[in-house]
């Protein structure tokens, strides 16, 4: 492996630069960054993690915990974050703590044995922590105070689906609201209401998990609707209801039209394809790292929550 003398001799800095610029010890101009860079490059210099950890006293590591991998949403926004993480040099620790608390309490003391710098959270319920984690954290899709929090607009995609009802003129409207101990469920069923602005009125609601389970109480309510539109609270949901309202005997969108939320990869594949609201995945998990980093070189900065655009997918599940 090459070593930082021939980094130096090649980019044509002193060695001291060259450790400054390749463990972030101290401010270098931006071209004379660019050279070493491209002088470590060129020889294949691959930094020890463990050497810039004794040098510095940080792992160089992030810690991810996510609610559920089964569903499609999270790999896509993890993707992205282990992404932007690995260019900035960190590597990501990802823990599934597959929607239970106890798991999640147990990943946060994983994840402080591994002595990460800093903690991306997306949470099973919306609290504190009851466990100590003594480096910053940022929450994604599911704001805690106090933390920096990043997520879609909820709200306005709600709004969206809302005046696309609305506007293709739906009398009868069934709502599969997502638990009501999430914040992007309570976002989205909240900015639906204000989108048919009182002009329509859900003609019954449900309260569903976010996955492809849907309860008895659901089913049975589509099972009773002929005619009309149902909102999903996301595209999980969505699969589902399209299998149960064709395997019923009704087309969609001509008997039933189905909206979904989140324009998971499976969207535009199901039959027909689903119209929804896509949460701009890249950018949540950019964003993440981006709050988490500057959270852990600024740690007694004001608080942030960033709020995302989303965007309204029209496909053939609802004509609008």
């Amino acid at each position: 492996m090459a070593t930082l003398f021939q980094i130096a001799e090649r980019a044509g800095v002193s060695i001291a630069t060259v450790s400054n610029v390749l463990n972030g010890t101290k401010a270098v101009r931006e071209e004379t960054r660019r050279r070493v860079e491209q002088a470590a490059r060129e020889l294949g210099y691959s930094p020890s993690r463990f050497a810039r950890g004794l040098k510095t006293g940080k792992s160089f590591t992030i810690g991810m915990i996510v609610p559920d991998l089964t569903n499609p949403f999270f790999p896509s926004v993890v993707q992205a974050a282990e992404a932007k993480a690995r260019e900035l040099g960190y590597g990501l620790i990802i823990v599934d703590c597959r929607n239970d608390p106890g798991e999640e309490r147990q990943a946060f003391a994983l994840i402080s044995e591994y002595r990460a710098d800093g903690l991306i959270w997306i949470p099973v319920r919306e609290t504190a922590p009851r466990h100590s984690f003594n480096a910053p954290i940022v929450t994604m899709d599911r704001p805690v105070a106090p933390f920096d929090s990043v997520s879609a607009d909820h709200r306005a995609g709600g709004r969206l689906v809302g005046e696309q009802v609305l506007a293709a003129g739906h009398a009868t409207v069934g709502v599969l609201k997502g638990p009501a101990e999430h914040f992007s469920a309570r976002e989205r069923h909240a900015g639906l209401l204000e989108g048919l602005d009182g002009a329509v009125e859900p003609a019954w609601a449900a309260e569903v998990p976010f996955s492809l389970a849907l309860t008895d109480d659901a089913r049975e309510r589509i099972t009773r609707m002929t005619r009309g539109c149902i909102v999903c609270a996301n595209d999980q949901i969505a699969v589902s209801v399209l299998r149960l309202v064709q395997t019923l005997g009704r087309r969609v969108p001509q008997d039933v039209a189905v909206i979904g939320f989140d324009d998971i990869p499976w969207a535009a594949f199901t039959h027909p394809a689903l119209s929804t609201v896509r949460q701009p995945y890249q950018r949540l998990g950019t964003v993440a790292v981006d709050l988490l980093l500057r959270r852990m070189a600024n740690p007694k900065s004001p608080r942030q929550m960033r709020l995302l655009p989303v965007e309204w997918i029209a496909r053939e599940s609802f004509p609008g």
